[in-house]
């Protein structure tokens, strides 16, 4: 890690502070049937998974309701009616983001979000000129934790894996980062890390104020 050609990011929980949002929807839409702390139980397993992946879970975990679907339909409004209103940016990520440009290390974004959704929210904010290349999860064919999206921007980039680092917040990203066998660094936002994630990471740290200061460290070693 010590030439660092390329640095890759999550936008959910890591840039944009978005599943505190998604979670509120889902506690609020929860009660309006009548499920108590829905978003402190089955939002949690969908942090990091998109698509068809949260509607399988969904069918398992709600079989008791007569259609998830149509729940899913309501969050995704109630979300969408939340994010409209105000998001809020993580802490330390423009402070990076200057960081990497200082250096001339490129950046990347790598979302499972579709692309007319993170062009608006990352255009709004300022931050969609700020990177160099944009996947999302609607441009790949299978999404993380398979390694599909961090292979392809690697590939569209030109620079080896072991020139690039990953940054995730979620466990399905770690996972999707050790697949493709790309370093990264976990910033947590609402679950806490494992064991497993603590052994697929080069190190778990508290916000991007310490993936500065890793990167600082590692250029002047």
């Amino acid at each position: 890690m010590n030439n660092i050609k390329l640095v890759i990011f999550d936008v959910d929980g890591l840039i944009l502070d978005t599943e505190s949002v998604w979670q509120k929807a889902w506690q609020i839409v929860g009660e309006d049937y009548g499920i108590k702390n829905l978003g402190t139980t089955i939002f949690l397993d969908l942090i990091g998974i998109n698509g068809k992946d949260v509607e399988s879970i969904l069918h398992e975990k709600l079989s008791y309701i007569s259609n998830p679907l149509e729940l899913l339909t309501s969050v995704k409004r109630k979300g969408q009616e939340l994010l409209n209103t105000k998001i809020d940016i993580k802490p330390g990520v423009f402070e990076l983001l200057d960081f990497l440009d200082q250096n001339n290390i490129k950046k990347a974004v790598a979302t499972a979000t579709p692309r007319q959704s993170t062009f608006g929210r990352l255009k709004k904010l300022n931050l969609w000129d700020r990177f160099d290349f944009v996947l999302c999860g609607d441009e790949v064919l299978k999404r993380k934790p398979n390694p599909e999206i961090y292979l392809n921007i690697v590939k569209e980039m030109n620079i080896s894996k072991d020139e690039c680092l990953i940054l995730e917040d979620s466990k399905v990203g770690v996972k999707a980062a050790f697949n493709a066998d790309i370093p990264c660094i976990m910033v947590p936002d609402l679950l806490l890390p494992t064991k497993e994630e603590e052994a697929k990471t080069y190190s778990i740290v508290n916000n991007l104020y310490d993936v500065k200061k890793i990167l600082g460290d590692l250029l002047s070693s």
